[in-house]
């Protein structure tokens, strides 16, 4: 039996808590080890959680403590806690099992795991030995401090407690299904979609060597920033190839390609971030010049002038562009913050543009921006994304504005407050760039 929390489960705790509650992942024994001191570093302080003990005999059962773990304070009462049961022998037999009595129900102490009464778990350092985690049995649904009724050991765990896995959850407010589905927030996933973009390439027989992503958003929307924040993913620490910050006119006033290197096996990948001056209401960027850039046209290095646009009699002037010239796919970075004052000249220049895309078939994709400052809860924890419903309002947004799919509008955040690099903020980046890499196959599939 697959030991993670499922669907039905989040909706029957949620049920149960009288509440829409959505659940985050703090320990997991196979992941973590079992390791008391692990256990309370990961979890002690972080609000309400529930334990979940997968038995080998494919039983789920566990506990809900309506308090935050801590490593001292000997036994405590919490009155709102409650044991359950999810499925029993496979068979999913959801049962909430009440405390029975007012006395000391759970156990803080720095030497143990979670601990209920009726229900422990470990004491000390543990390992997995036969292909288990062997946890204790002492007064197992006994019902003597739970209301087990006509239950006991033997009928919810087959007389023992020996687990595959055991989970803790952090269990929050709000919507107890996202919005979309989340990755999966841990560092496998992240070097999953690395190892895609590191072995990206586009088909020999278009002699296209890298292919090219062109960013393009307005003043301040973060373009830069994307730029910086790929770059550092694959650096391994925060850098900058771009300048980004704040000012009233684009801080980028070239088109400048950015090629990232792997420092795994010392090559770029295969992919351009094409950088722009960034779209104003004035002193903005000639919508044939943007025609030249798609066409590949325009040189490395080509400055924007916002009172004349590029001719063919240009410096580097490409007069015959080929296929590895051209621009692969176009990403539209949209700062989330300020969707709702966006102002009406840049919402027709990125419709003009779009058009554009649309004549020659080249794939869009939106970057919404920003999204620590749409919804406070991202701001503590940018893992709440997708449960967040201002961070939704501001996608769907986005996608009724520029009129495209809404699963072609992603939500990132960019590295800007940040020193040392995170896994979440990482995880969304790469899958995006993964995204506008299937994009640029798709456009390169079209032309051949």
């Amino acid at each position: 039996m697959d030991c993670y929390l499922k669907d039905r489960d989040r909706l029957q705790l949620s049920s149960w808590l009288g509440k829409e509650c959505h659940f985050k992942l703090l320990y997991k024994i196979s992941r973590d080890g079992g390791s008391p001191q692990t256990f309370h570093y990961l979890c002690d302080n972080k609000g309400p959680t529930v334990t979940i003990f997968y038995n080998t005999d494919n039983n789920v059962y566990g506990g809900y403590l309506s308090e935050s773990w801590l490593s001292t304070g000997g036994w405590i009462t919490d009155r709102s806690s409650f044991l359950f049961q999810f499925y029993s022998n496979s068979e999913w037999k959801p049962n909430k099992i009440p405390l029975k009595i007012r006395g000391k129900n759970v156990l803080f102490y720095e030497s143990n795991g979670p601990t209920f009464e009726n229900l422990p778990s470990f004491e000390g350092n543990i390992e997995k030995t036969s292909n288990c985690f062997e946890m204790s049995t002492k007064d197992l649904f006994s019902g003597s401090y739970y209301n087990t009724g006509l239950k006991n050991a033997q009928s919810i765990a087959n007389g023992h407690n020996n687990l595959s896995d055991l989970e803790v959850y952090l269990v929050k407010d709000g919507p107890a299904e996202p919005w979309r589905e989340p990755p999966i927030w841990e560092s496998e996933t992240l070097d999953c979609m690395k190892e895609f973009i590191r072995s990206f390439q586009p088909k020999e027989e278009l002699n296209v060597p890298e292919v090219n992503i062109l960013l393009v958003g307005q003043v301040g929307a973060g373009k830069s920033s994307v730029v910086n924040t790929i770059n550092s993913i694959w650096k391994g620490e925060i850098s900058t190839r771009s300048w980004a910050g704040s000012s009233e006119h684009s801080l980028t006033t070239s088109f400048t390609k950015f090629r990232i290197s792997d420092p795994s096996t010392g090559t770029h990948l295969k992919f351009q971030l094409c950088d722009m001056r960034g779209l104003e209401e004035t002193m903005d960027v000639k919508l044939e010049d943007i025609a030249f850039l798609l066409d590949g046209n325009l040189p490395n290095k080509y400055k924007f002038n916002p009172v004349a646009r590029a001719t063919k009699d240009t410096p580097g002037f490409i007069k015959d562009p080929t296929m590895k010239d051209m621009i692969h796919t176009v990403v539209f970075v949209i700062d989330g913050s300020n969707v709702e004052v966006m102002p009406d000249g840049i919402i027709k220049k990125l419709k003009d543009i779009k058009d554009m895309l649309i004549d020659r078939d080249v794939p869009v994709l939106v970057l919404v921006t920003k999204i620590d400052k749409v919804c406070s809860d991202v701001d503590k924890d940018v893992e709440e994304v997708y449960f967040s419903n201002a961070v939704k309002k501001t996608v769907d947004k986005v996608s009724d504005v520029i009129a495209i799919p809404r699963s072609h509008v992603l939500p990132v955040k960019n590295y800007e407050k940040e020193r040392t690099l995170q896994n979440n903020i990482s995880i969304l980046a790469m899958e995006a760039l993964k995204q506008a890499l299937l994009f640029c196959q798709d456009f390169l599939e079209n032309q051949s």
